[in-house]
């Protein structure tokens, strides 16, 4: 992929604008598409995750323990002071949105309209949408290949994304904010199902939810 880095700093700035205008008590409110998590545990996580990869601490067992650790050390740290921390890493951060590091990147889009929800501040036009939908789409290159599905592609408006270079298997046609909410399990096996698409089917449902969990239950986004 391109250079994240840029896409990655805009949509920073974004979310650490709505953690820095929060009060305490929008802090304290839990995460809909994260229920273990406040908006405070939230921004302990997307500063965290970074800080504790450049300082070398790298996962070694359990992926989920080691995040929740990294919210834990954070439970009582100060957000303005997280939001200075994050954007003094950059150095360290340029270097690791490359490859599989794209993974920070997309979980910083994605995070900021949970963030959104949780706050009641939503907004559809707040994505860096070139970059978050084809780096959402080719985290599922390998899967799709694995499982002999053809490719997911996204249509909008006389545009298109593609997972990777296969016949399309599952064509989505939403707008780019709806298929990162899609593809990154904010809705349920049934929501999946009914969006305007081409293809899809179980095997893709199967797909995103192997990614990350689906939700039980609406978001009602």
């Amino acid at each position: 992929m391109d250079d994240l880095l840029g896409p990655y700093q805009r949509t920073r700035a974004r979310v650490s604008t709505l953690f820095l205008e929060a009060t305490p008590d929008d802090l304290a409110r839990t995460v809909p598409s994260c229920p273990d998590w406040t908006v405070h545990d939230l921004a302990a996580h997307l500063v965290g995750v970074p800080a504790t990869l450049a300082a070398g601490n790298f996962p070694s067992g359990d992926v989920g323990e080691w995040l929740q650790g990294i919210v834990d050390e954070r439970r009582e740290a100060d957000v303005d002071d997280m939001m200075q921390e994050w954007t003094s890493l950059d150095d360290a951060i340029a270097p690791m949105l490359q490859g599989m590091g794209s993974l920070m990147f997309n979980d910083v889009a994605v995070h900021e309209h949970d963030l959104r929800a949780a706050l009641g501040r939503r907004d559809h036009d707040a994505l860096e949408v070139d970059a978050v939908v084809t780096c959402t789409l080719s985290l599922f290159e390998q899967r799709l290949q694995d499982a002999q599905l053809g490719a997911i592609v996204v249509e909008h408006d006389g545009r298109t994304w593609c997972s990777h270079d296969a016949d399309p298997g599952w064509t989505l046609r939403v707008d780019p904010w709806e298929s990162v909410r899609a593809i990154n399990s904010r809705r349920t096996a049934d929501e999946l199902r009914a969006l305007p698409s081409d293809g899809g089917g179980d095997a893709y449902v199967a797909v995103v939810a192997a990614h990350l969990p689906l939700p039980e239950q609406s978001l009602g986004e």
